[in-house]
């Protein structure tokens, strides 16, 4: 075998072990938008991109759900039924402790009518008027979305650029100079 095929083999290798990390650098980041073909959306778009948005979807419904005020005094019946299962979990834990059932009948009826009627009291504060309040001062809503906006993805973007391309590369070289040493020997037996 002539001597410049060998060299041709492996450069070949390393630039096909690059080329592969850095496609799958590219599958990460790119396409942002949805391609369209003859008018239609293809469902082509980078996997961070595509998480991006399914976890930008859940946030807002649960944002909307558990956090947000309805408008003009309206109840969010899933806060609500939010509200009742950790209260009814508070009183089961209450109810279960020990110490509590070792208690006279006189002592602990009481005790646990005052903890239902903290707890019950605290989470409607906390989440009817607390969390809600907290989250219109400091705007968390419009943050959260602002993380998760394009122009902050494009910023994760140019620091995974900048930080993974360099040894993504290494690595793909690396396997290709493997792959290259495996075709070499392959080559050498047969």
């Amino acid at each position: 075998m002539q001597w410049y095929l060998i060299i041709i083999i492996f450069i070949l290798n390393i630039l096909w072990g690059i080329g592969i990390f850095y496609f799958l650098f590219l599958i990460f980041f790119h396409p942002r938008k949805k391609l369209k073909l003859f008018g239609k959306e293809l469902p082509i778009v980078g996997i961070l991109i595509f998480f991006r948005n399914k976890i930008a979807g859940i946030i807002k419904e649960k944002y909307e759900t558990f956090i947000e005020r309805f408008p003009g005094g309206t109840v969010n019946v899933k806060k609500e039924e939010f509200i009742r299962t950790i209260y009814q979990k508070i009183q089961e834990w209450t109810e279960e402790q020990v110490v509590v059932q070792k208690l006279p009948p006189f002592i602990q009826k009481p005790l646990l009518s005052f903890v239902q009627v903290v707890s019950d009291h605290f989470l409607k504060e906390l989440f009817r008027n607390f969390i809600p309040n907290l989250a219109e001062k400091y705007k968390i809503k419009e943050k959260i979305f602002d993380l998760l906006s394009d122009k902050n993805m494009r910023f994760i973007e140019d620091k995974a650029k900048y930080y993974l391309t360099k040894p993504l590369v290494i690595i793909g070289a690396f396997f290709g100079l493997l792959f290259g040493l495996l075709n070499l020997i392959l080559l050498i037996i047969f």
